[in-house]
């Protein structure tokens, strides 16, 4: 009796386990802002128009800010020396400009 509880334990654990990692929000994209104030996005600079894979009602976008001041891109910000997640809940096309530089425009197309 004690085995087949044992197992039906584990099985419990491994399949609240599977499901925890498969529907946990991950980023869609991953901003990473330098010391010094350089944006990149998967090791190339921060394009003007960023395309975003739509996940859902739950599009993650993580900034990691690494500079000593804050920046704010369009939508997205982060304080110096702060990680955050921004959800985004539906699909589109938004705009904004960088606190910092304020010469470049910046376009976030979710689809």
């Amino acid at each position: 009796m004690s085995g087949s509880r044992s197992l039906a334990v584990g099985l419990v654990v491994l399949v609240v386990g599977s499901l925890t990692w498969w529907t946990w929000p991950r980023p869609s994209v991953v901003i990473r802002i330098a010391p010094g104030g350089v944006a990149t996005v998967g090791g190339a600079s921060l394009p003007e128009t960023l395309f975003v894979k739509a996940r859902g009602r739950s599009t993650v976008v993580r900034v990691i800010n690494s500079d000593t001041i804050r920046h704010q891109m369009a939508l997205f910000g982060a304080a110096a020396g702060e990680t955050r997640d921004f959800t985004i809940a539906y699909p589109g096309t938004y705009g904004g400009v960088c606190s910092t530089h304020p010469s470049g425009n910046l376009t976030y197309v979710v689809q």
